[in-house]
């Protein structure tokens, strides 16, 4: 690899943990705001930078993490594509990339629809948030580099061609 595709991939990688870190920023204070709205508390621990968020209403605010939620899961989906490019140069890998991403928001789909359509949905939901979660953080992305590295390796072992795809 030479010295662009590095300088890529560690911007990309240092792109993906402040975005990580900047969700988690963001995902506890409209919790906070949440709490304040709905037990209609006095006592804000509130960034001041989000402040804003005193406007919205508990409803409001549920709805927004679901945006929320929603546009991580497709940005942290981004990043992993662009940094499996880069780190791999396999269009062969982002397609297992894009596979995996869609798996998680397909199989999270289908517990929240099925728990309302079975009358549990708590428990859809948990299940739904759960998997939405793992989306929105580095935990596929490790997956991902790493079984695509050992696929690799097992590849060059047993004297068959290297993916360049």
């Amino acid at each position: 690899m030479s010295l662009k595709p590095k300088l890529q991939l560690v911007l990309l990688l240092i792109l993906f943990v402040a975005c990580g870190f900047f969700r988690d920023f963001l995902f506890v204070n409209v919790d906070e705001q949440s709490r304040i709205a709905y037990y209609h508390d006095t006592d804000s621990h509130l960034a001041h930078s989000l402040k804003f968020l005193e406007r919205f209403s508990y409803y409001s605010l549920y709805y927004i993490k679901w945006i929320l939620t929603l546009f991580f899961s497709l940005l942290f989906m981004g990043l992993s594509l662009l940094i499996i490019r880069v780190f791999y140069g396999s269009v062969n890998y982002t397609r297992w990339t894009l596979f995996a991403y869609a798996a998680l928001f397909i199989l999270a789909a289908l517990f929240f629809c099925g728990g309302y359509l079975i009358n549990h949905w708590e428990r859809g939901y948990i299940f739904a948030r759960f998997l939405m979660g793992i989306a929105q953080g580095p935990i596929p992305l490790m997956v991902l580099l790493t079984g695509f590295r050992i696929q690799k390796f097992s590849r060059d072992a047993t004297g068959n061609q290297r993916d360049h795809a």
